[in-house]
């Protein structure tokens, strides 16, 4: 039977009421359009509710949630239009995408005119029940020249603490220290921060961040990546660019490389490490400077 999508059909889906608080999970079902858009949106909307450092308000993450509900049923007509092989309703669902995009950075630069600097990054994991003492680990010795402890921690797995082994392990770039997982205790709530690699020091305000050479070959993981943490900045040099904190695969599991300031190129911006559905897996994208 044929397939058929109208403009009222649109105008009914986008309007319907939104609910849900998170980005929605990137499944293989979807198509790879949709699932780069979904990457690259995120990637922008992180970027745009901490710019300058700043607290996410209850407003923005509601208006984050209809977006992604909207945009959503946007994609679920092009599919469907697509399938018709209706190029008019594809070619309008785009246009209400891009439309539904630039009204999302309005709202949110709007909101942000307002928002409160964030005084410590939130915690990945926020529960009621406390975790147990630090478990004694046998150290042993490193297996090789510069690698570093990184010390075990409990691990929430949706039901209760779990012990995560520490481990030896190679700084993943010249410099760079590990700060271990701790759990942190605030008006009897548990939040998990995890573990993560910075560098020793912020580097002067006139040296350039250069990416480490990516891979010799391209890895692909199973394990989806964590949602990025949201990081607080500090103090930056004056017209310094922000590079983002990413995760960064181990070999064993996802470790987040925290955010750095650096000194601007004319004329050119940073786009930021980031993970891209391949196949049935996932690839990182690095970081790198454009025009």
């Amino acid at each position: 039977m044929h397939k058929h999508v109208s403009a009222l059909a649109i105008v009914a889906l986008v309007c319907a009421p939104a609910f849900a608080f998170a980005q929605p999970q990137v499944n293989v079902d979807l198509t790879p359009e949709q699932q780069a858009y979904q990457a690259r949106t995120d990637a922008r909307i992180r970027s745009w509710i901490h710019e300058e450092n700043r607290e996410a308000s209850d407003e923005e993450r509601t208006f984050i949630s209809q977006h992604w509900q909207r945009t959503a049923r946007l994609w679920r007509i092009r599919r469907l239009a697509g399938d018709a092989h209706d190029a008019a309703i594809v070619a309008r669902v785009d246009q209400l995408l891009l439309r539904a995009d630039n009204i999302l950075e309005h709202q949110l630069m709007r909101m942000r005119a307002h928002a409160p600097v964030m005084q410590f990054a939130p915690g990945a994991v926020d529960v009621a029940q406390a975790p147990p003492p630090p478990q004694v680990e046998v150290q042993g010795n490193p297996p090789g020249p510069g690698q570093i402890w990184t010390p075990g921690y409990w691990h929430w797995n949706g039901m209760r603490h779990v012990w995560m082994a520490g481990a030896w392990a190679a700084p993943p770039q010249p410099g760079m220290i590990y700060e271990p997982a701790r759990w942190e205790s605030r008006n009897g709530r548990y939040f998990f921060n995890d573990g993560r690699w910075r560098v020793g020091a912020q580097p002067a305000a006139n040296v350039v961040y250069e990416p480490p050479p990516p891979p010799q070959t391209v890895v692909d993981v199973q394990m989806a990546p964590p949602q990025p943490l949201v990081e607080v900045r500090p103090p930056g040099p004056a017209g310094g660019v922000w590079i983002p904190g990413y995760w960064n695969w181990n070999g064993q599991r996802h470790v987040w490389l925290s955010g750095r300031w650096s000194a601007g190129r004319p004329n050119m911006h940073w786009e930021p490490d980031h993970w891209v559905r391949a196949g049935n897996g996932w690839r990182q994208e690095h970081g790198r400077w454009a025009r």
